[in-house]
């Protein structure tokens, strides 16, 4: 599962209730078509119904992979990763870039052959 809002919006969840996103939303993915980075489509090989995993991603194998794909839908969320690319990148020669990990919860809700 990928909380697009990082688990901080709210969202409708039926009836009316909100709820926060936070497990709800998830992401159709078909592997190799790079929807997710390459570190997940690599962790999610071999999962089975149900399964679920933690991942750590660097970012040789990470959000650049999939052209910064899923991406948030939020605006707290668009602020996350727009610090996570400055954090990567460096903010001039002050602060060179540095090489952080994302760390994701994944679960395989269903699959498709």
């Amino acid at each position: 599962m990928y909380s697009q809002g990082f688990g901080y919006e709210k969202i409708d969840a039926g009836n009316g209730k909100k709820m926060s996103d936070a497990g709800l939303d998830s992401v159709r993915v078909k592997l190799g078509e790079r929807d997710v980075p390459i570190g997940i489509e690599d962790a999610l090989l071999g999962m089975k119904k149900g399964e679920r995993r933690r991942v750590e991603v660097p970012p040789r194998v990470g959000l650049i992979t999939s052209n910064w794909k899923p991406e948030p839908t939020s605006k707290r969320g668009n602020a996350g990763i727009t610090a996570y690319k400055r954090i990567l990148e460096g903010n001039g020669p002050n602060q060179p870039g540095f090489p952080a990990a994302t760390i994701w919860d994944v679960e395989v809700l269903r699959i498709r052959k």
